[in-house]
């Protein structure tokens, strides 16, 4: 067991919350994520977590599902083709991502949407932490 999702209404706060610790739970307007197991984070904060673009593209899904992982792919095209030189730079070619960089709170502004600041950090956040325990599954042959 490594990841379950629940509904996001009462029934799932509930079940989320009866998942054996250790776990990490990560609320979105659509649904809640539990990770455990492989998926915990590796690091206790946001702010602590340095991560491959694999691991922050999977964040993302982990945390938005498929309509944020798109938000932030159409913000990272829009960054290559239009950004300032070291905006094109950066998302082209940076492997290396850390939560209180300046791209990372440009891109976090452009994916707000309807949210709050707040929402709009804390989804931010999750996104490291859940990228932070993300581990590619690796095949026998």
């Amino acid at each position: 067991m490594a990841r379950l999702t629940f509904p996001n209404t009462a029934q799932g706060m509930a079940d989320a919350n009866a998942v054996a610790q250790p776990r990490h739970i990560i609320w979105s307007q659509a649904r809640i994520t539990v990770l455990t197991g492989s998926d915990m984070p590796e690091v206790p904060k946001a702010t602590d977590a340095v991560l491959s673009k694999l691991q922050f593209l999977n964040g993302a899904l982990a945390v938005g599902g498929q309509t944020l992982l798109n938000a932030v792919y159409a913000f990272i095209a829009d960054q290559i083709a239009n950004g300032t030189p070291a905006q094109k730079i950066y998302w082209s070619h940076s492997d290396v991502f850390m939560r209180n960089e300046i791209y990372i709170r440009q891109a976090r502004l452009a994916i707000k949407g309807a949210k709050t600041e707040q929402q709009s950090k804390y989804e931010m956040d999750n996104i490291f932490l859940a990228g932070s325990g993300y581990e590619p599954t690796m095949s026998a042959g």
